[in-house]
């Protein structure tokens, strides 16, 4: 369903970013966030269709407040090579001001991936974006179509496990330095 845009609704979206990027979306029910946001279940409804539909926004929506997120994938597509841009995206990705996304994202994703076919939309939404940019960057620096889809999913594996690892709590020079050494052994040395 596509949402009327209005005031309102953005309203109630930026809202409900706020309150998922500072308690989380696991756990809490569409009359729990709305009661948070001020609002009520109908109204949140109206405009988003169904609880589904409204956290897939919100986690879309709370990307977009992350710019260096948001222009991490685009930046792999410059000149340099792939191995140095990697690690440049990663300490983009690892970035302190992003790990409240980073949060959100893992626990929207756990909660999806509990039922699966009933979120089949969400996890399109959150999983859809990242590989297809990453395939790109990597067929710009020359490699086939099958290469560049697999070191995408080596790279999203590297960066998705170390990214649990930064929010855990481990320490981030440490990580840059089983990144780099990770990059150097998939894709040799810049």
């Amino acid at each position: 369903m596509a949402r009327p845009d209005t005031p309102q609704s953005r309203r109630l979206l930026d809202a409900a970013v706020d309150t998922a990027l500072e308690l989380g979306l696991s756990g809490l029910s569409l009359s729990g966030l709305a009661r948070a946001i001020g609002s009520n279940n109908r109204m949140l409804l109206y405009y988003f269709g169904s609880k589904d539909e409204l956290f897939t926004e919100v986690a879309r929506a709370a990307y977009d407040r992350f710019p260096e997120l948001a222009g991490l994938i685009p930046s792999l597509q410059s000149d340099s090579p792939i191995p140095e841009l990697l690690s440049a995206g990663w300490r983009k990705l690892r970035a302190p001001a992003n790990r409240p996304y980073l949060r959100l994202f893992f626990e929207v994703v756990a909660d999806a991936v509990r039922d699966p076919d009933h979120n089949r939309a969400q996890l399109g939404a959150l999983a859809s974006h990242w590989p297809a940019g990453l395939r790109t960057a990597f067929e710009s620096h020359g490699w086939d179509t099958a290469g560049a889809r697999a070191a995408t999913i080596q790279v999203l594996a590297l960066w998705r496990g170390l990214q649990i690892e930064l929010l855990t709590g481990a320490d981030t020079s440490d990580l840059d330095t089983a990144h780099d050494a990770a990059i150097t052994a998939l894709f040799g040395r810049s």
